[in-house]
């Protein structure tokens, strides 16, 4: 009878703490599922306003959940948002809003810098789905963005032949945009008067595949330095 009673007991024991498991599996489930939830609040609480979610982007197999949302504050954009760790307690939450919001008015910054080395220029600015750094602060000013080195700025700039007087130029060009302390990734082409101005981002990018630049300067800031290689040119 004992021996009876003390099955039943173990086997109640064991059903309970299975039973157990599966609720902290089902809990922690739905804490990652619910870790979508979790960063929109973030975004609320950084930014104000409210954010929703619109679309998934790339995958989670890398430990990092990717999505896009949208609010308010900034209509008909798209912001990235990623969860490194989602799965685990320590993950941290980075977003491209800042980015996105300061989006004209870098181009009009890099419009203006180029015009005043090469009296004028015209500039295809990428904006890199990217997120910044976790820490940006919310009311970054445009110059404290620029000044974040975790998403190099990609940039062409398309000037004619005769606004190019020296490859001193594309030195001066770097110097004025990192002084900021921004990263980037610069492709300057420098074309015939008479093709300037006939070309979007694509048909440039084409159109340095193919030599059909008069100079053409790769200009890169990764790691704090200056690096120009000019194509073409040995």
């Amino acid at each position: 009878m004992l021996k009876r009673f003390l099955l039943a007991a173990a086997l109640c024991f064991s059903i309970l703490l299975g039973g157990g498991g599966c609720m902290r599996a089902d809990t922690a489930r739905n804490n990652r599922q619910n870790i979508n939830d979790v960063a929109l609040n973030h975004l609320e609480r950084k930014y104000g306003g409210k954010f929703e979610y619109n679309s998934p982007w790339g995958n989670s197999m890398s430990g990092t959940r990717s999505f896009l949302v949208t609010c308010d504050s900034l209509p008909e954009k798209q912001i990235l948002v990623q969860i490194e760790n989602f799965q685990n307690d320590d993950f941290e939450i980075r977003d491209n809003y800042l980015a996105v919001k300061y989006e004209l008015e870098t181009i009009d910054y890099l419009s203006s810098i180029a015009n005043q080395v090469f009296g004028e220029a015209i500039v295809f600015y990428d904006l890199a789905f990217q997120t910044l750094s976790a820490d940006l602060n919310a009311t970054a000013s445009f110059h404290e963005y620029l000044a974040d080195t975790r998403v190099p700025l990609h940039i062409m700039f398309e000037v004619k032949l005769s606004g190019f007087s020296s490859k001193d130029q594309a030195l001066l060009l770097a110097d004025l945009i990192a002084s900021n302390g921004s990263y980037f990734r610069i492709s300057l082409v420098v074309v015939s008067d008479d093709i300037y101005g006939s070309h979007d981002s694509v048909s440039l990018e084409k159109l340095m595949a193919q030599d059909g630049f008069e100079h053409c300067a790769k200009i890169d800031r990764l790691d704090g330095n200056i690096e120009i290689r000019w194509l073409g040119e040995e």
